[in-house]
């Protein structure tokens, strides 16, 4: 699917609804928006360009020269320093407003606004820029692009995606007829659901057990664009829990071969890229998540799900992360035994849900450990009592055991939140929390884990990162190199 695409929080979203409902004769009314712009497309996808709102400025007082039911008159003057914000922050300008009077569609009237501002915007900052142009109409978003360059022109937007407890996506454009392979889906969930899952650019780290799960479903399921990131190759002892995977393909990358069985499927509408590198190496692989609208953490690794949480809150996007963690126990008969075994299912939003920090998934410790693991791998053989007494270390112990229905069924589920996020169908008891939930497939027993909340978190505490600028540097870090 073609078109850009728009985020916006939901409690920017609730903020520009309530200005819109709020007039006391039921004017027009307008506002400013600006945007960060994520245009670092990866080959095999089409182009398009993500812009994702960090500010809202209402539009009232001598902003306004006039305004009724059917227009809006803006003074152009009060727009000099917004051109200079964008220019001194890097962000791009955008022009939001209503018609309360119900007519769905853009009209001339915003053609001449936009034309008149974007005219304004490149003469100060130059023809390269873009502004946004987003309509609130009977209860729903419209939206689209002027490049400086060409102002009389128009670029579409596949959706505008609102971000707050759920995933509330706004599509734009014609309706399609629906694909044959889709039919039974559509009847669960309705027909706009294909057309969302259609509209998204999905991003899956980690193509292993659960990953390569998560992927060839998402592919079925009709999401319109795939990337797979993995800098592993596979081994013959992840064949008994992985997807679309064979024994010639053994020692090869696994994103790669990966993406070349999902094209292999012809499915129609679906698009898939692999990216086959490390994510913490790559800084192709950060450029893709911060261009997609949901990721997947299918990683095994702290250090790599530390950094997917910190994207979540820099990048605006919506975050599962898969985890499984098991217990292996000897019998009377001497044989091993499950002892535990469970899946981990978190769903986090830049405002919603707890990070993987506060629940404990990433801690420092864990990462000092995986780093100190890496240094020297004879740690791997030490005891957790001689780590900890010897190297100060807290960790060890065995890898959680690699068994295939566990990890299809803990991807099943999370394939399942993603669809529960865009169309909610779950009724969840109040002992679960919707951002954590455990699957124990041992004692057949679903239960959450509660944590406080730290105000002093740098992720999703309220002086956190949450759509902080980067300085120069992916994620502002130097080690993932500069943005170009």
């Amino acid at each position: 699917m073609s078109g850009h695409r728009i985020t916006l929080l939901g409690t920017q979203h609730e903020r520009l609804r309530t200005w819109f409902n709020g007039h006391p004769e039921g004017h027009e009314r307008g506002a400013i928006a600006v945007f960060r712009r994520f245009e670092r497309n990866h080959a095999g996808l089409r182009p398009s360009i993500r812009f994702v709102c960090v500010d809202i400025i209402e539009m009232q007082g001598d902003w306004i020269l006039g305004s009724s039911p059917v227009h809006l008159r803006v003074n152009l003057r009060k727009m000099q320093d917004i051109y200079f914000r964008c220019e001194q922050e890097g962000l791009e300008l955008g022009f939001v407003h209503n018609h309360p009077g119900g007519f769905l569609e853009f009209s001339e009237k915003d053609e001449d606004n936009e034309q008149r501002i974007l005219k304004g915007y490149a003469g100060c900052n130059g023809k390269s820029v873009a502004l946004v142009a987003l309509l609130w109409v009977e209860g729903r978003w419209r939206a689209r692009i002027r490049r400086g360059d060409a102002p009389q022109q128009t670029e579409a937007v596949r959706h505008v995606a609102v971000l707050g407890t759920n995933l509330d996506m706004h599509i734009n454009g014609e309706e399609r007829t629906p694909s044959e392979v889709l039919k039974r889906q559509a009847a669960a969930f309705g027909a706009p659901f294909n057309r969302k899952l259609q509209s998204l650019r999905v991003a899956i780290v980690g193509v292993g057990g659960t990953g390569s799960s998560v992927a060839t479903l998402l592919a079925r399921a009709g999401v319109g664009e795939i990337v797979l990131i993995d800098g592993d190759v596979l081994e013959g002892t992840n064949l008994n829990r992985v997807r679309g995977y064979r024994t010639r393909d053994v020692k090869r990358n696994k994103a790669e071969v990966l993406a070349a069985y999902i094209q292999s499927l012809e499915l129609p509408g679906v698009t898939v890229a692999a990216i086959g590198e490390y994510l913490e190496k790559s800084p192709a692989a950060i450029d893709a998540i911060s261009g997609a609208d949901v990721i997947f953490g299918c990683t095994d690794d702290v250090a790599g799900r530390d950094l997917l949480n910190q994207t979540t809150y820099y990048y605006a996007l919506a975050f599962i992360d898969v985890g499984l963690t098991g217990k292996i126990d000897i019998g009377a008969d001497g044989e091993p035994y499950l002892r535990d075994h469970r899946g981990r299912i978190s769903r986090i939003l830049p405002e919603d849900g707890k990070c993987l920090r506060c629940q404990k998934v990433v801690t420092q410790q864990k990462l000092d450990y995986e780093r100190e693991l890496r240094a020297r791998p004879e740690l791997a053989e030490l005891d957790k009592e001689t780590l900890r007494q010897e190297y100060y270390l807290v960790g060890g112990g065995e890898q959680a055991p690699g068994v295939g229905p566990f990890t299809s069924a803990s991807a099943d589920t999370a394939v399942a939140t993603l669809m529960d996020l865009i169309r909610p169908f779950r009724r969840i008891p109040s002992d679960l929390l919707k951002d954590n939930i455990w699957y124990d497939f041992v004692h057949m027993v679903i239960h959450s884990n509660a944590h406080p909340d730290d105000p002093d978190c740098f992720c999703c505490g309220p002086e956190g990162i949450k759509l902080k600028r980067e300085r120069g540097y992916r994620l502002d870090m130097p080690a993932l190199g500069k943005i170009t």
